[in-house]
Order: structure tokens, then C-alpha cells, then sequence
């Protein structure tokens, strides 16, 4: 057997290539097997040399193990990455990868698939939320240190999606018609991964589903050219789930692990190839070689721990202590928060999120909370009477109709839930039987025992009874057709619908049918649900689906509802209202079609800050929200994010005083979505210009804050967000040296920069604050830059009327670096910068720093 080698370990450091060292004892089937995947969440091992498989799951907002966003049982869950990026905290982001792997390694999951560094391009992307920013310093230094932490306990981060997924309309079939080589590319979407590059070695990174000029990102010349070449980057490539699109294009690109299992373009296929002489041996071994390395570094991951996800007061801890610096606070107009609570105020909640609150996304990056906090009652607990807090509901916030209730839920024998039978088609006996507590079947890979992939239905079963009487929803929400019944009647069918794999996990709204139904309370009602297998195959080799699902929704008047809210607000010192998006909102698989909150929200909105003495605005959302029809109603504006299941007591915190808010938006907040306010607003989604789905990246470097907005644009910039205490900044220097490499060279090409000043608490409220360096470029006529960019940041604690002196490191060519396109390198816009933090300044000179091929 060879000598062993080392090689880098998840954290960074070496470790033993005990796996990668067994290439030469593989057969050819072997080496066919672990280039892709065998199950929805596990790679191939290999048993005769105790190679063992991965477990792969989503995500750094919620280790699910191997169940699905839709099984999900209970998982810790964290805040959104929107709120991660809020926090401007490097620190704290390793602290939080480190819980992240805690969280990984109880479930055995040797790779977290996240964090996901595509940029907030446009404001109505669905997937926004589980990113972080329109800006890839912050984005690329902030993943990176959350890569780390999960690192530093030997669990492996999948950092994705390479590259240019800003958008999800259509995002299996779009192509984005932009360069890989020109400057929008490397200057903004590319920039971001590497930035997290330099700073953290993934085990792994995820290709995207689109195409990028006419290349699906699972087979462009990107990985080997710029990932492979230029940038260094020696782990594991996979794809996203179906998202390879070849067998021997995609291998030669350099994809060395399609998922999920079963394959689709490998196997066989593979094995084929690799026969007919269409793949050589030796990219083979490459790719075989890169996922041993992945195996290698987490094998100190592997245990026999349970899919157990068990709270304890360090997880806990870490949710709450991110979503405290994390919440950003937008408007706060005279000195309208902190509540003061010794005062006694009376305070009225209003809005459904007060007592069911919005914790998270949807799609994958959606984890079901192990418990929720609400607001109502950390309000209550922060009170000395319960009789200081009211509450009104409001109007619905829902989007789809709510799955049923477990309350109002009784099976024939007494149970709490449903009876579910399984049956093969034309029998009338069941196959399988089983209890739920919820109306629901997800048949996704994993069939019940005696089924096949079709040919067969199941039927639901569950008495109901309801608490008040009226014209309440009764719905179904199911892939193939089905019959409602109640007490033996049918009431509502539909046949099996039309559907993507897309609409069945993230928009359940597409599969839902409605039917309003008169009941009465107490009385109780039989209801069945039949529903057949969906028998159309699912393209591309995907996993059929099969489910199902009750939904119920009590009759509800938000005319009346609005009135009762405004009643309470009323009779209160201080009306706070829980508002914005929910995970049906903003969601992998669709992108917003609007900024706006709904009709009826704003016009509760309104309502009740007419009567208030005071109104403070709570929204929930990971992309911006248009709040022009109401902010100027309101006293203080919260954006929340999605929060996690610390959420509640975090935002009352804040609130209340007892945390003091230090969170900045990492993505400029547009006045209203058009033209002159959102600069991708003609060219998003994708559109079909005659050869496919298509999105021109045409705003170029104009995103976010690099747009050449003006004041009637931007409602709340990049970076903004109000603290309790004040600040000020002076005395910024910035002095120029030149690095010294390895060897001991000084390098003329790539001079580093010091940016130090100094900033002091002028309050007497200790509080958190953030450093935010820009550059301002010389005017050139010929190359356009963006009339500021942020270069560094940091974030301090400051005791009150404390002094601190704040050193910031950064590279000259990180400043002065433009991608030419013409001649494919990096160069410098030499001449004068100015270097600003806030109201001070300095400036710097550069010159002659020639070109580069990696910046």
C-alpha cells in the first residue's frame, strides 16, 4: 500500500488522505459508484475498503438530517442568512458555524449544504433571503467565516450555487447571456466566491442549475479555467440535485459528483463510457480522487448519533444571540423605542405573527422550529401585568390555506389525527396502514411498504370538529386526483394537475383546490380523502412525487377584523404590529411578482396608526418591502428577518432596551420597484427572447448601491440601521506598504493598505457598532466605477464614552482592481482615492501596479 499522504482537513489544517490513498485498490464499478450519489441526502461509499458514504443536508439555517423541508419533524433553526449578513460580524459567524456542525453532527451529517453566496441582484428574488447581500465583500468574508466554524469541528460546508443564480423563475432552463470573463461577472457574482476562497478551503462547491453563457453551470469551462486554475481550489464539485445535465461533457467540465441518487447521467451510463474510451482514466481518477478528498476531510464527522435534534441552552443561546444583532432598526422617529417598561405603558400586539411568528423562508434552506417563542407571550413575561398587553389577530396573512389543526382532529377510535390506508389499484384491502397526527402523506423516494412507484391510492380518514360556526375553507392540496367527502359525500375533485417537482416542494399554492363549506360548531363531521399516485413521469429521471394534504381555514371577516385591531390600539399607550412576508412568500422554486404587502395588510397598517399614540412597525421578510404607502403613519420601523425560533424574544428585546440594536442592512432597501429605483427591473426574471429563457445581466456593475441612484430611489441605503446609542468617528489614516510573499520578496503588484480611525461611544448606552470603509475611485472617461464600493468592515463593542483605535487591513489591488475584458486579466485604476468611514476621510495614491490574472 502507498505511502500516506496529507492533505487539507475540513478546518483548514492537514489531516491523513487515508481515503483518497485507497484510488489504486478501486475497481472501475467502484470508483462509477462514488462519482454520484445513492439516495436523496447520501453518497456512495465503498464497503470492501471501509470507504464509508456522506450524509448531505440542508442547510446552515436548519441541519435537517435526512428528512425533506416537507417531513421535517423538528430541527433547531436559526435566523435566515439576510439576518446572518445584518450582523456585519465575522466573529460571531464562526461562533454560529461552529453550532451549525454541533447541530450537523448530532443528525450524523458529514456536509452542510450551505452557505448559499448568490447576491441580491433584484429585490424580488425568492431565494434572497437565504443569501446574504447585494455586496460580495460582505457576502465572501461573512460565508467564509461561517465555512470555517462548521470546519473547525471536522464537518464539511458545501458553499453554492457556482454561479449567477441570482433568479428563480425558470431556473433549470434560463441561461444567463453574460460572459464568465467580463466585468460584471468578475467584479460582482464571481467576486463573492472569491472572496470566500481566500479566506476558507469548502470541502465542496455546488454547481447551479442555470446555464451561463449557453454552458449549464454543471458543465462550464468556469470550474476548470477560473475554479481550477486560477483561483486554486482543490475540493469537490457536485451538482445541485438534478442538476447534472450530461455524462461525458459534465465529467470532462470537471462536476466530479452528480446528487441525488439514484443517477441519472453516471452509473451505467459512466461505466459505458469509460469503456467506449469517451472519458479518459485519468479524469476519472481526478474527479474519484476530489471526492475521496471530500470523505478524508470529514471523516471526523462520522458517528452513530440519532436524527434526534435535541434544544439545549447553547443552541438556543447562539439563535438568540444571532438574531439580536442581526434585527435592524429602520426608522425610530422621536425616540419612540425603547419601550420603556418600568412606566408601565399599556401595549397592544397586533398582527398574526405575534402569536404565530414568520421563522423562516421556504423551500430547502426551511427548517421547522424545534419550539417557537411568540411575541405575545415574551411580551407578557417582560411585563409585570398581564393586563399591560393586548392583542388583536388582524387581518389573514396566509397565502395558501393552513393544513388542518391537530385540535380539531379525531380519528374513528379516538386518536388525535388522522388513519391513513394504503392500497395497491383495484383492491379493496390495504396494503399498509398507519396513524398521523397531521393530514398529510409525502411519499418523495420512499414508499410505504407494499407499494411500487405507481399503481396504487390512499385514503385519509379523520372525524373533524370545529370551534365556531360559519363558511369556513375546507382544501386539498395534492400531486395527483383525488375526491373529498364529508359524512359520506363528495364535495370537492380534481384530477391529477399539471406540475413541476418545483410546484410540489416550494408552491403548494399551484396543487391547492378550495371549497367554502357551511359547519357548525361542535358538530361533527367524517371526512375522507382519496387520492390516487401521480402515474405521469417526472422528467429528467427525477423521483415521481406523491402526496397529500387537509387544509382548513375558519370563515374570517378582515373588515371586522381590522375594526378590532383598531380598538385596541386605542385603548394603548403604544401599538406594535407584526407585519411583512412568510415562508409561502418568499421561497426557493418562485420569485416575488411584487414589493408591496398586501391590500388589507396596509390597510391595517393605517387603521391602526390613526389611533395610535405611538406605532411601531415589526417586518418579517428577507427582501425588501415598498413601504411608501404607510411609513410615513409609523413611528419606528423593525426589519426582523426571519428570525428562527429565538426570534420572539430577540425582537421584544430590542423593543424593550434590553438589547440595544446594531444591525445594518447588507442590501440597499429601493423606494418602490421600477426603473429607476430597482436597476435589473426590465431584465428579471427570465424572459424567452426567442431561443429559451433568458436574463441579460445588463445593469452591469450598477447593483445595489453601485447604481448612480438618486435620493428619490433609495428608501434606506446599504448599510444603514439606527442604534439607542451614538457614534463618532475621527482621525482616519491610511498608509500604504508592500507585502511580503513567502520567499521574502516585497510585492510591488500587490501593496497593502492600513485604515485606522478612531470611533467613540458618545452616549451613555453601551452598544455594538459598524465599521463600514469605502473607497471613492478617481474619474477616468474611459472605464466607469462605481462612485463608492466597500473595501473593509469590522464591528466593535463600545462601553459608554469609550475610545477605541480601529485598524482595518486591506489590499491595494482589492481598491484599484478593474477586469479588463478585452485582455482577460486584472488591472489598476491608478490615481487618487479617497478612503472614507462615515463623516471622515483620507486619501490615497496609486500607481503603476500593471496587471494581474487573479485578483
Amino acid at each position: 500500500m502507498p505511502d500516506i499522504e496529507t492533505l487539507p482537513s475540513a478546518n483548514g489544517s492537514t489531516s491523513k488522505s487515508r481515503f483518497r490513498d485507497q484510488l489504486p485498490f478501486l475497481t472501475l464499478e467502484e470508483k462509477v459508484s462514488l462519482l454520484s450519489g445513492v439516495s436523496f441526502t447520501s453518497t456512495a461509499g465503498v464497503k470492501r475498503l471501509g470507504i464509508p458514504a456522506l450524509k448531505v443536508s440542508d442547510s446552515i439555517n436548519g441541519v435537517r438530517g435526512s428528512l425533506s423541508h416537507l417531513e421535517d419533524t423538528g430541527t433547531a433553526c436559526f435566523p435566515s442568512s439576510t439576518c446572518l449578513a445584518s450582523t456585519w460580524n465575522t466573529e460571531l459567524m464562526r461562533e454560529f458555524g461552529e453550532e451549525v456542525a454541533l447541530q450537523a453532527k448530532a443528525k450524523s451529517v458529514q456536509v452542510v449544504l450551505g452557505p448559499n453566496i448568490n447576491l441580491h441582484r433584484d429585490p424580488r428574488g425568492g431565494r434572497n433571503f437565504e443569501s446574504f447581500s447585494e455586496d460580495p465583500l460582505v457576502t465572501g468574508q461573512l460565508a467564509a467565516a461561517i465555512v470555517n466554524g462548521i470546519q473547525s469541528q471536522g464537518v464539511g460546508a458545501c458553499v453554492k450555487h457556482f454561479v449567477a443564480n441570482e433568479s428563480e423563475t425558470v431556473r433549470r432552463q434560463y441561461n444567463v447571456d453574460e460572459s464568465g470573463d467580463n466585468r460584471t461577472m468578475r467584479e460582482i457574482y464571481l467576486r463573492a466566491f472569491q472572496h470566500l476562497l481566500r479566506r476558507a478551503n469548502p470541502v465542496s462547491i455546488m454547481t447551479a442549475y442555470n446555464a451561463l453563457d449557453g454552458h449549464f453551470c454543471s458543465q462550464t469551462p468556469l470550474i476548470k479555467a477560473l475554479l481550477r486554475h486560477d483561483w486554486k481550489y482543490d475540493g469537490c464539485i457536485m451538482s445541485d440535485w438534478y442538476g447534472t445535465k450530461s455524462t461525458v461533457n459534465a465529467l470532462e467540465a470537471g462536476l466530479d459528483l452528480e446528487m441525488p441518487g439514484i443517477s441519472v447521467f453516471r452509473g451505467s451510463k459512466l461505466l459505458d463510457a469509460v469503456n467506449r474510451n469517451e472519458i479518459s482514466q485519468e479524469t476519472l481518477d481526478t474527479a474519484v480522487s476530489n471526492v475521496l478528498t471530500m470523505i478524508d476531510r470529514t471523516a471526523a464527522s462520522h458517528s452513530d448519533k440519532s436524527e434526534e435534534s435535541l434544544v439545549s441552552k447553547q443552541t438556543s443561546s447562539m439563535a438568540l444571540k444571532v438574531a439580536s444583532e442581526g434585527i435592524v432598526l429602520l426608522k425610530n422617529d422621536h425616540g419612540t423605542l425603547p419601550i420603556e417598561l418600568s412606566n408601565e405603558p399599556k401595549v397592544a400586539l397586533i398582527g398574526a405573527a405575534a402569536i404565530k411568528p414568520s421563522v423562516t423562508g421556504g423551500g430547502s434552506a426551511c427548517a421547522k422550529p424545534q419550539y417557537v417563542h411568540t411575541p405575545l407571550d415574551c411580551f407578557r413575561a417582560a411585563c409585570n401585568d398581564d393586563d399591560q398587553v393586548s392583542f388583536a389577530y388582524g387581518v389573514n396573512s396566509n397565502y395558501a390555506v393552513p393544513p388542518m389543526p391537530a385540535h380539531i382532529m379525531k380519528t374513528c377510535d379516538g386518536l388525535p389525527g388522522v388513519n391513513v390506508n394504503y392500497f395497491l389499484d383495484g383492491s379493496d384491502t390495504p396494503v399498509f396502514s398507519e396513524h398521523s397526527k397531521k393530514a398529510e402523506v409525502v411519499l418523495l423516494g420512499r414508499l410505504k411498504p407494499g407499494l411500487k412507484q405507481n399503481g396504487f391510492f390512499f385514503v385519509i380518514e379523520t372525524n373533524i370538529t370545529v370551534d365556531t360556526s360559519g363558511n369556513h375553507k375546507l382544501a386539498v392540496q395534492a400531486t395527483g386526483d383525488f375526491e373529498l367527502c364529508v359524512d359520506g359525500v363528495k364535495v370537492l375533485s380534481r384530477p391529477a394537475p399539471p406540475m413541476t417537482v418545483e410546484d410540489f416542494l416550494f408552491e403548494p399554492k399551484k396543487l391547492e383546490t378550495v371549497i367554502e363549506f357551511e359547519m357548525e360548531a361542535k358538530r361533527q363531521y367524517n371526512v375522507t380523502l382519496k387520492t390516487h399516485s401521480r402515474d405521469v413521469p417526472s422528467p429528467n429521471g427525477e423521483l415521481s412525487p406523491h402526496s397529500a394534504k387537509l387544509c382548513f381555514e375558519e370563515e374570517h371577516n378582515n373588515r371586522a377584523a381590522i375594526a378590532e385591531a383598531v380598538q385596541a390600539a386605542a385603548h394603548s399607550d403604544v401599538s406594535i404590529i407584526f407585519g411583512g412576508r412568510t415562508h409561502e412568500h418568499e421561497s426557493e422554486g418562485f420569485d416575488l411578482k411584487s414589493l408591496t404587502l398586501p391590500e388589507s395588510q396596509v390597510r391595517m397598517i393605517k387603521a391602526v396608526a390613526s389611533v395610535s399614540k405611538k406605532t411601531v412597525l415589526v417586518l418579517h421578510c428577507g427582501n425588501p418591502i415598498d413601504v411608501s404607502s404607510f411609513v410615513d403613519d409609523v413611528d419606528a420601523v423593525i426589519a426582523a428577518h426571519f428570525t428562527g425560533q429565538e426570534g420572539a424574544q430577540a425582537i421584544v428585546n430590542v423593543i424593550t432596551g434590553q438589547t440595544n440594536p446594531s444591525g445594518k442592512l447588507a442590501t440597499t432597501w429601493p423606494m418602490r420597484l421600477d426603473e429607476l429605483c430597482v436597476p435589473s427591473f426590465e431584465n428579471f426574471p427570465a424572459r424567452d427572447i426567442g431561443n429559451g429563457p433568458t436574463i441579460r445581466y445588463r445593469e452591469g456593475l450598477r447593483v445595489g448601491y453601485r447604481a448612480p441612484h438618486n435620493a428619490n430611489a433609495v428608501r434606506w441605503p446599504f448599510g444603514h440601521g439606527l442604534s439607542y446609542s451614538s457614534f463618532e468617528y475621527e482621525n482616519l489614516k491610511v498608509i500604504a506598504h508592500e507585502e511580503i510573499n513567502g520567499g521574502g520578496l516585497k510585492q510591488r503588484s500587490n501593496l497593502a493598505v492600513t485604515i485606522a480611525l478612531d470611533v467613540r461611544n458618545t452616549s451613555d448606552i453601551a452598544g455594538y457598532e459598524v465599521i463600514q470603509v469605502f473607497s471613492e475611485p478617481p474619474v477616468h472617461s474611459m472605464i466607469w466605477r462605481p462612485r463608492f464600493e466597500l473595501i473593509a468592515f469590522t464591528k466593535v463593542w463600545l462601553e459608554p464614552n469609550e475610545t477605541r483605535r480601529i485598524g482595518l487591513s486591506v489590499s491595494q489591488r482589492d481598491i484599484s482592481g478593474y477586469w479588463d475584458s478585452t485582455s482577460q486579466c486584472w488591472r489598476s485604476l491608478n490615481g487618487t482615492y479617497k478612503i472614507a468611514s462615515q463623516n471622515c476621510d483620507a486619501y490615497l495614491q496609486i500607481d503603476d501596479m500593471g496587471t494581474w490574472n487573479s485578483l
